[in-house]
């Protein structure tokens, strides 16, 4: 058995019949001529089928030794009894993941051995395989889901799923969700401001705040003690500006008398 085989081609395979031809086979695996054709060309690369052309006339699909043999394995795998690898792909199949390639990606089981288990849960009518657009999709049927959950390690790894996904739509996107009764410290400017209780000093905590009392824990001086300190140094800048219009004022004003004596020495001396 080659290594690549996959549920798709094993499903693909129990549609070929002795009649079946390429250009209607998409039609019997609910999916367009080219979707059908590359599963075909796939199939063909594998060595699992072969095509008979006649002119004129449709090209008629027949099964290789290797096709045959390999449904004929599968038909024998799917009589055995429902084991701890079936169970273990069903509870992957409850917590969503429905493509071929995320299950044994999360079981790490071999194409062909994965191909071979989802074969035979779907004859015991475990899961339900739906062919759309050269792809499969597969979907607990209500057995597959009642054995999932009435078995102890298929209810635990529901349980941890759901918890999970709560987990995910709970937390904040980009962080994460501040413990509650704790403090939440918010970030502005790249400042970090003073904590703000959650828990039962809150209410007292934030009077202190606006009356500008200092609270336990908060670092520096407080804002009513910084209070002083701001008007005197507002003061001392108004003074400087003052100072300094008062002195321009007073260089303009001389500027402008020296002018007016060079002019009056001009006309005295008949030069304008």
């Amino acid at each position: 058995m080659s290594d690549e085989i996959t549920f798709l081609d094993l499903m693909a395979l129990t549609n070929i019949k002795a009649d079946t031809v390429v250009e209607k086979f998409g039609g019997l695996i609910n999916s367009s001529f080219f979707d059908a054709s590359n599963v075909l060309g796939a199939l063909k690369i594998k060595g699992l089928i072969d095509f008979t052309t006649t002119f004129p006339g449709q090209s008629a699909i027949t099964l290789t030794e290797s096709g045959k043999r390999l449904i004929q394995d599968a038909g024998e795998k799917a009589k055995l009894p429902f084991d701890q690898i079936d169970m273990a792909i069903l509870i992957q199949l409850s917590g969503g993941k429905r493509s071929f390639t995320d299950l044994s990606g999360a079981i790490n089981l071999a194409s062909p051995d994965m191909a071979m288990h989802l074969y035979k849960i779907a004859q015991q009518q475990y899961i339900t395989p739906n062919f759309r657009n050269g792809m499969i999709d597969l979907m607990l049927t209500e057995k597959g889901y009642m054995a999932v959950n009435s078995n102890p390690e298929g209810q635990r790894a529901t349980a941890e799923q759901k918890a999970e996904a709560a987990t995910q739509a709970a937390a904040p996107p980009g962080g994460t969700a501040a413990p509650l009764g704790g403090a939440a410290t918010a970030q502005l400017g790249g400042t970090a401001a003073a904590p703000i209780p959650l828990g039962k000093e809150a209410p007292q905590q934030a009077a202190r705040y606006t009356a500008g009392q200092p609270v336990a824990g908060q670092q520096g001086s407080t804002n009513a003690a910084a209070m002083p300190e701001l008007k005197d140094g507002l003061k001392a800048v108004e003074e400087a500006v003052r100072k300094k219009n008062k002195d321009r004022n007073i260089t303009l004003v001389l500027l402008v008398v020296i002018i007016a004596i060079i002019i009056g020495i001009l006309k005295v001396t008949g030069r304008i």
